[in-house]
């Protein structure tokens, strides 16, 4: 799965590399770290304007939820969708015909389990620039308050050899697109199906991972400084 992410990229160099510009006013900070748990803002692009990137919430609340209660429950329940059942579960099916974004990113983060103990690891791209995860968003509006709220989720996939490495117990990962295929994901006018084969394992030769501290891991700690992502040898690496 896929609940923690790094951006630490500026501004600029995310609008040059998607080749798109922030919402007028909107305020992106970049950090080492976002969890999902925190519902955190993370800059997106969706089909619906491939020149402008949005601040969405994480944790996807479908249009259809009637309360507030149930939108808070749900959406801790769509930090990520499974590619193999997008077009069955009722949170998804929809948003994959017609509201599919990517979501920007540099790195993220998962576990390894050896015998009782949980191992962090750092996961990015080999040439360590920003990237896009395929995603779905959706827009509901609260019945009480008239708010608007913009959410995704990100989609994930089994994993690659490397990643069933690491997360090798739920034997996951969240879809990263090919720079080349960003712009199909999000394009409405390909056919759902050639979009659904889209959905792969990313190419392990394009992909670097180490360990990192266990500081990620304990609460209450800061966790958005640059030595969240530095190595850290617990020996027997990959």
């Amino acid at each position: 799965m896929c609940f923690t992410i790094a951006i630490h990229a500026a501004r600029e160099e995310i609008e040059a590399r998607f080749n798109a510009r922030f919402e007028d006013q909107v305020q992106f900070i970049p950090g080492y770290y976002f969890s999902a748990f925190t519902l955190p803002l993370i800059p997106v692009i969706t089909n619906q304007d491939t020149g402008q990137i949005k601040m969405f919430q994480w944790g996807l609340i479908p249009s259809w939820v009637k309360d507030e209660s149930y939108a808070d429950s749900i959406r801790t329940k769509t930090f990520n969708a499974k590619a193999e059942t997008l077009t069955e579960k009722p949170s998804f099916r929809n948003a994959v015909k017609t509201n599919r974004c990517f979501v920007i990113s540099k790195g993220f983060f998962e576990w390894q389990l050896r015998e009782k103990e949980k191992i962090p690891y750092y996961i990015h791209l080999d040439d360590e620039q920003l990237f896009a995860f395929a995603g779905l968003y959706d827009s509901w509006i609260n019945p009480g308050t008239g708010e608007i709220s913009n959410t995704f989720s990100i989609i994930t996939t089994t994993a690659s050899p490397l990643l069933a490495k690491i997360h090798n117990t739920k034997k996951r990962m969240p879809v990263i697109l090919p720079r080349e295929k960003e712009m199909e994901w999000i394009d409405p006018e390909i056919p759902l199906d050639y979009a659904l084969n889209l959905l792969k394992p990313y190419d392990d030769a394009r992909m670097k991972a180490y360990t990192i501290s266990k500081r990620i891991s304990r609460p209450g700690v800061e966790k958005n400084i640059p030595e969240i992502i530095k190595y850290y040898n617990y020996g027997n690496e990959l």
